[in-house]
């Protein structure tokens, strides 16, 4: 996605995690996400903030634990590390609602090899209280109607958000779908800055249904069970 014009101004700046990679970008940005490569449902992510005078919080579920020193810091934060490769991600500033963050998830899909990407659902996630992640089970949050979420949020939206929402979907959708020539669905996480820019989080390649399950409106449940089907 990186070599995409459009979706390379909508990705996070990645980079393996090093120690030295740490606390390049937590001069650079304070807050910092450490997520496993490959992991799903939120599992294992942590945020690192840079508190100064070389002290960190270090957030990781509901827990919240502030160390002093580099060194010291290091070593509870790989203490916390799953048997995974992880991640470096400058923290997005999440739209929030009541302060919990919110994002979207976007269910893509299409009928075969080569054939278009549909928009088939799409809704948004909260956070449970006192989490970092938006991960409904593991934060035990609720999932909200996307325009409902962005009406009550602090998200400056303008008339074209969901426009572009839906134009980086496709994008991810066509991209993806070049790479994975198989694939027919991807369940899309993106996140909604308090200025209203999209950013790309992460691709699903085995979405669960359980989110548009929990929707009033089955809708979208229905549409996407029917793709799924047919």
């Amino acid at each position: 996605m990186v070599k995409d014009e459009l979706l390379r101004e909508h990705l996070p700046k990645t980079r393996l995690f090093s120690p030295e990679t740490l606390w390049e970008y937590a001069e650079s940005y304070k807050r910092v996400i450490l997520k496993p490569s490959g992991g799903g449902g939120g599992a294992g992510i942590i945020q690192l903030t840079d508190l100064g005078e070389d002290r960190y919080l270090v957030h990781s579920g509901v827990v919240r634990r502030t160390i002093e020193g580099k060194e010291k810091t290091v070593q509870y934060v790989r203490s916390l590390f799953r048997p995974k490769i992880y991640l470096l991600q400058p923290r997005i500033p999440l739209g929030r609602i009541n302060g919990k963050p919110f994002d979207v998830r976007v269910m893509l899909q299409r009928r075969g090899k080569g054939a278009p990407w549909l928009i088939t659902g799409w809704v948004a996630k909260l956070a449970g209280p006192g989490y970092v992640v938006t991960n409904v089970a593991r934060s035990r949050g609720k999932v909200l109607p996307l325009r409902t979420a962005i009406r009550q949020s602090n998200v400056a939206a303008g008339p074209g958000l969901l426009r572009e929402i839906r134009s980086i979907s496709l994008a991810v959708g066509r991209c993806l779908g070049k790479a994975y020539p198989t694939l027919r669905e991807i369940g899309l996480d993106m996140g909604i800055d308090i200025h209203g820019k999209p950013w790309i989080i992460e691709a699903n390649f085995r979405p669960s249904l359980s989110l548009f399950q929990k929707l009033p409106d089955q809708t979208f449940y229905r549409r996407i069970l029917s793709m799924r089907k047919g």
